[in-house]
């Protein structure tokens, strides 16, 4: 008995050990919460970017599908050639929540990302970069089909 109670002391205590070890710092860091409020979209563009001059730009890539069956999991690739973009928004006009992502990055890295996002409905999913002072968007259309229907 007495082993026992030694073995599950050991365990729960390399497991809160191993559990601080392993959390990393950036976890623990302070959520935005206001950015990814409900809302609708213009308030919360608006409340983000402000009366920032945005300019569309192809030089910001987005591979989305033309039709997504599964609103849950839509796939997006971002990436561009583009040099010191520090900063990426990833929008979902129709959401409940708009803002889908906000990715800071370092400006000597090429920007390519691939996530996966969730669309309530159809609508245009808008990337927003900022490159030093300059603000980029560029914006594709996706359909949501649910349940075999379209919905717009």
């Amino acid at each position: 008995m007495l082993r026992r109670q030694f073995l599950r002391v050991a365990y729960r205590a390399a497991a809160a050990i191993s559990s601080h070890l392993l959390t990393a710092k950036t976890a623990l860091a302070a959520w935005p919460a206001s950015l990814f409020a409900a809302g609708d979209f213009t308030s919360q563009f608006q409340r983000v970017h402000g009366e920032q001059a945005i300019r569309d730009s192809d030089a910001i890539r987005i591979s989305l599908p033309e039709i997504a069956e599964n609103g849950a999991v839509v796939p997006i690739t971002v990436s561009s050639d583009l040099s010191d973009i520090q900063r990426l928004y990833l929008w979902v006009e129709k959401n409940p929540t708009p803002l889908a992502a906000e990715i800071e990055l370092d400006a000597s890295l090429a920007v390519y990302l691939t996530a996966r996002i969730k669309m309530a409905e159809s609508s245009h999913v808008t990337v927003i970069a900022r490159q030093g002072e300059n603000w980029l968007r560029n914006r594709r259309w996706v359909k949501v089909m649910q349940g075999g229907c379209g919905t717009g």
